[in-house]
Order: C-alpha cells, then sequence, then structure tokens
C-alpha cells in the first residue's frame, strides 16, 4: 500500500511538471538600472564627471535615484574605493546641511545614522555639501558650488 502512494505521489509529481502546473509562482530577483551596481538592496554607480552638488543630484534624479545616502560602514567603504581611482577624487554624496546649518540631511530622505567624519560634523555656515575624500578616510564638507565626482544611489526595481 505504501508503494502504491509512492508511485501515485511521483506520478502526480511528474504530470505536474510537465504540464506546468506544479509550480505556477514566477518570483523576480530585483535588478539595478542600467550601469548601476548592486550592494545588497541598494544599487550604486560612480559618475566620472566633475559637477556642483545640485547639478549631480540632477543628473543621479535623471538616472532613476539620488546622489548617495551611505547607511554602513561596508557601503562607506565601497564609495572610498571608488573615490580612491587614479589619481584619488573629491567625490560627492548626498549629504549636506543647506537648509539648516549643523543639521545635515540625505537628498534621499534616508534617515540620518551612519557619519564618517574625522571627529566631529563641521560647522562650517560656507560648507554645506559633504565630500568622500579619496585621498583619505573621512568625510569633509565642501562649498556646494565646487565641482567634482559623485556617486549615485538607487534602489532595485
Amino acid at each position: 500500500m505504501a508503494s502504491a502512494f509512492h508511485v501515485f505521489f511521483l506520478l502526480c509529481g511528474i504530470s505536474g511538471l510537465v504540464a506546468g502546473s506544479w509550480y505556477e509562482r514566477t518570483v523576480r530577483v530585483p535588478s539595478c538600472p542600467k550601469n548601476f551596481t548592486r550592494v545588497d538592496d541598494r544599487c550604486f554607480r560612480f559618475i566620472h564627471e566633475e559637477r556642483t552638488f545640485e547639478d549631480a543630484e540632477l543628473v543621479c534624479n535623471a538616472l532613476g535615484g539620488n546622489l548617495a545616502s551611505v547607511i554602513s560602514a561596508v557601503e562607506n567603504e565601497i564609495i572610498l574605493e571608488l573615490a580612491r581611482s587614479d589619481p584619488p577624487q573629491l567625490t560627492w554624496i548626498g549629504y549636506n546641511d543647506i537648509a539648516m546649518d549643523t543639521t545635515f540631511v540625505w537628498t534621499d530622505g534616508t534617515d540620518p545614522g551612519f557619519t564618517n567624519w574625522e571627529t566631529v560634523a563641521p560647522v562650517n555656515a560656507t560648507e554645506n555639501c559633504v565630500l568622500i575624500n579619496g585621498n583619505g578616510d573621512f568625510w569633509d564638507d565642501e562649498e556646494c558650488g565646487e565641482d567634482h565626482y559623485f556617486v549615485c544611489v538607487a534602489c532595485p526595481h
């Protein structure tokens, strides 16, 4: 009797596979926008073109994202490595205190949490935008009108 049940379930399984009804649900794996690289659940793209902070944000918006928010030490290290190209580059990320001096926010609305200042957040009233210095390991503030390379972030779709 047990043997008959095994044969029955085996035949049902084979017929289901042949008929295509064994597993009807399709699982879609989210992908990054074109030319972005996936890191965990986010997608990054280093842009080898110098732009002001505002222009860089607009370019990232047009590509389907924002200037990069950095939410972990791993992401920070990846962006640092990109900025350490030859020669090392000053690279915009999306952190800024444009709206209110010393109150930093991300352009994509990510909650501030992880930071990588050398000591404490800077308080320079004229330098409101943040970049990663490819010559060092820390973030620095800069005047937003300066031209630098930049990193965009987008969510997989």
